[in-house]
Protein backbone atom coordinates (compact mmCIF):
# COMPACT_ATOMS: atom_id res chain seq x y z
CA UNK A 1 0.00 0.00 0.00
CA UNK A 2 1.15 3.36 -0.78
CA UNK A 3 -1.20 5.76 -0.31
CA UNK A 4 0.49 8.77 1.29
CA UNK A 5 4.17 8.43 0.56
CA UNK A 6 6.15 11.82 0.66
CA UNK A 7 8.37 12.54 -1.70
CA UNK A 8 11.19 11.85 0.05
CA UNK A 9 10.07 8.18 0.90
CA UNK A 10 9.50 7.86 -2.98
CA UNK A 11 13.06 9.07 -3.31
CA UNK A 12 14.35 6.58 -0.64
CA UNK A 13 11.99 3.71 -2.78
CA UNK A 14 13.37 5.07 -5.95
CA UNK A 15 17.11 4.66 -4.56
CA UNK A 16 16.35 0.62 -3.92
CA UNK A 17 15.82 0.53 -7.26
CA UNK A 18 19.80 0.32 -7.56
CA UNK A 19 19.77 -3.08 -5.81
CA UNK A 20 20.24 -3.87 -1.91
CA UNK A 21 21.25 -1.49 0.40
CA UNK A 22 21.77 -0.48 3.80
CA UNK A 23 20.56 3.11 5.46
CA UNK A 24 24.44 4.37 5.62
CA UNK A 25 24.70 2.76 1.59
CA UNK A 26 21.85 4.55 0.63
CA UNK A 27 22.98 8.05 2.36
CA UNK A 28 25.65 7.78 0.35
CA UNK A 29 24.39 6.74 -2.89
CA UNK A 30 21.59 9.85 -2.17
CA UNK A 31 25.01 11.87 -1.77
CA UNK A 32 26.36 10.89 -5.38
CA UNK A 33 23.05 10.84 -7.19
CA UNK A 34 19.69 12.52 -5.95
CA UNK A 35 21.48 14.91 -3.52
CA UNK A 36 22.44 17.69 -6.00
CA UNK A 37 18.59 18.26 -6.12
CA UNK A 38 17.01 16.10 -3.05
CA UNK A 39 18.66 15.88 0.11
CA UNK A 40 17.23 14.36 2.86
CA UNK A 41 18.77 13.96 6.18
CA UNK A 42 20.54 10.63 7.07
CA UNK A 43 18.26 10.32 10.39
CA UNK A 44 14.88 10.56 7.31
CA UNK A 45 16.25 7.73 5.68
CA UNK A 46 16.66 5.92 8.47
CA UNK A 47 13.52 6.40 9.16
CA UNK A 48 11.48 6.02 6.24
CA UNK A 49 13.01 2.35 5.49
CA UNK A 50 11.15 0.94 8.42
CA UNK A 51 8.17 2.37 7.30
CA UNK A 52 8.13 0.84 3.80
CA UNK A 53 9.06 -1.86 5.12
CA UNK A 54 6.01 -2.02 7.17
CA UNK A 55 3.98 -1.04 4.03
CA UNK A 56 4.90 -3.75 2.14
CA UNK A 57 6.97 -1.54 -0.18
CA UNK A 58 10.30 -2.59 0.82
CA UNK A 59 11.84 -5.76 2.74
CA UNK A 60 14.89 -6.09 5.19
CA UNK A 61 17.23 -8.96 6.36
CA UNK A 62 20.33 -9.15 8.12
CA UNK A 63 23.31 -9.92 6.98
CA UNK A 64 26.09 -11.13 9.55
CA UNK A 65 29.18 -9.51 9.16
CA UNK A 66 33.14 -10.79 10.57
CA UNK A 67 34.70 -8.23 12.85
CA UNK A 68 31.95 -5.96 12.44
CA UNK A 69 28.03 -5.54 13.78
CA UNK A 70 25.17 -7.18 11.49
CA UNK A 71 23.75 -5.45 8.87
CA UNK A 72 20.34 -4.53 7.67
CA UNK A 73 20.09 -4.49 3.99
CA UNK A 74 16.63 -3.56 2.53
CA UNK A 75 15.28 -4.17 -0.76
CA UNK A 76 12.44 -2.84 -2.75
CA UNK A 77 9.62 -5.10 -3.22
CA UNK A 78 6.99 -5.74 -6.54
CA UNK A 79 4.61 -3.87 -4.26
CA UNK A 80 7.12 -0.87 -4.27
CA UNK A 81 8.03 -0.94 -7.65
CA UNK A 82 4.54 -0.70 -8.63
CA UNK A 83 3.93 1.82 -6.15
CA UNK A 84 6.57 3.89 -7.06
CA UNK A 85 5.89 3.23 -11.20
CA UNK A 86 2.07 4.53 -9.90
CA UNK A 87 4.03 7.89 -8.37
CA UNK A 88 6.16 8.24 -11.54
CA UNK A 89 2.98 8.32 -14.09
CA UNK A 90 0.67 10.46 -12.02
CA UNK A 91 0.48 14.10 -12.29
CA UNK A 92 2.52 16.31 -10.06
CA UNK A 93 1.52 19.49 -8.88
CA UNK A 94 3.79 22.87 -10.12
CA UNK A 95 7.37 22.84 -7.99
CA UNK A 96 7.12 24.77 -4.38
CA UNK A 97 8.99 27.77 -4.42
CA UNK A 98 12.59 26.77 -2.71
CA UNK A 99 13.75 29.13 0.25
CA UNK A 100 16.98 30.73 -0.30
CA UNK A 101 18.07 32.53 2.71
CA UNK A 102 20.69 35.01 0.76
CA UNK A 103 17.81 35.81 -1.66
CA UNK A 104 15.79 37.00 1.47
CA UNK A 105 19.13 38.67 3.40
CA UNK A 106 19.22 40.45 -0.41
CA UNK A 107 15.45 41.66 -0.51
CA UNK A 108 16.17 43.19 2.25
CA UNK A 109 19.73 44.29 1.59
CA UNK A 110 18.90 47.94 2.19
CA UNK A 111 19.24 47.51 5.70
CA UNK A 112 22.67 45.64 5.83
CA UNK A 113 26.02 46.96 5.02
CA UNK A 114 26.70 46.24 1.50
CA UNK A 115 30.92 44.87 2.27
CA UNK A 116 29.01 41.52 4.15
CA UNK A 117 26.15 41.42 0.95
CA UNK A 118 28.81 41.12 -1.32
CA UNK A 119 31.19 38.64 0.57
CA UNK A 120 27.57 36.34 0.67
CA UNK A 121 27.15 36.58 -2.77
CA UNK A 122 30.88 36.02 -3.31
CA UNK A 123 30.61 32.93 -1.04
CA UNK A 124 27.75 31.65 -2.53
CA UNK A 125 29.59 32.45 -6.46
CA UNK A 126 32.20 30.16 -4.49
CA UNK A 127 30.30 27.50 -3.67
CA UNK A 128 28.70 27.38 -7.00
CA UNK A 129 32.00 26.84 -8.54
CA UNK A 130 32.92 24.15 -6.64
CA UNK A 131 29.41 22.08 -6.89
CA UNK A 132 29.94 22.40 -11.18
CA UNK A 133 33.51 21.39 -10.95
CA UNK A 134 31.65 18.12 -9.04
CA UNK A 135 29.09 17.93 -11.60
CA UNK A 136 31.55 18.39 -14.35
CA UNK A 137 33.58 15.54 -13.47
CA UNK A 138 30.25 13.29 -12.98
CA UNK A 139 29.54 15.01 -16.45
CA UNK A 140 32.91 13.20 -18.08
CA UNK A 141 32.33 9.67 -16.48
CA UNK A 142 28.59 9.74 -16.74
CA UNK A 143 27.39 6.86 -19.58
CA UNK A 144 24.87 9.02 -21.22
CA UNK A 145 23.20 5.82 -22.50
CA UNK A 146 22.99 3.63 -19.60
CA UNK A 147 22.20 6.28 -17.09
CA UNK A 148 19.67 8.38 -19.45
CA UNK A 149 17.79 9.48 -17.28
CA UNK A 150 20.26 10.26 -13.83
CA UNK A 151 22.03 12.49 -16.69
CA UNK A 152 18.57 14.41 -17.52
CA UNK A 153 18.82 15.75 -14.05
CA UNK A 154 22.90 16.04 -14.46
CA UNK A 155 22.00 18.67 -17.02
CA UNK A 156 19.66 20.82 -14.64
CA UNK A 157 22.34 20.76 -12.05
CA UNK A 158 24.88 22.12 -14.63
CA UNK A 159 22.56 24.47 -16.37
CA UNK A 160 21.26 26.03 -12.56
CA UNK A 161 25.08 25.99 -11.59
CA UNK A 162 26.09 28.09 -14.43
CA UNK A 163 23.18 30.36 -14.10
CA UNK A 164 23.85 30.78 -10.53
CA UNK A 165 27.35 31.95 -10.81
CA UNK A 166 26.44 34.15 -13.83
CA UNK A 167 23.79 36.12 -11.55
CA UNK A 168 26.63 36.42 -8.62
CA UNK A 169 28.56 37.85 -11.13
CA UNK A 170 26.22 40.33 -12.16
CA UNK A 171 25.49 40.98 -8.48
CA UNK A 172 29.13 41.30 -6.99
CA UNK A 173 29.34 43.95 -10.26
CA UNK A 174 26.03 45.92 -9.45
CA UNK A 175 26.74 45.85 -5.09
CA UNK A 176 30.11 47.42 -6.16
CA UNK A 177 28.58 49.76 -8.45
CA UNK A 178 26.17 50.46 -5.56
CA UNK A 179 29.30 50.53 -3.17
CA UNK A 180 30.97 53.07 -5.35
CA UNK A 181 28.59 55.88 -6.10
CA UNK A 182 27.71 55.33 -2.04
CA UNK A 183 31.19 56.82 -1.46
CA UNK A 184 30.77 59.48 -3.93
Amino acid sequence: MSGGLSDTEFAVLGLLTFGERSGYELDKLTQRSIGYFWRPAKSKIYAILPRLVERGLAESMIVAQEKRPDKQLYRITREGERALRAWLDSPKPVARVARDGLLLKLFFGGHAGLDSLSEHVAERKRLATVKLAELEEIERTIDRDADFFPYLTLLHGLENTRATITWADHVLKLLERKQAHARA
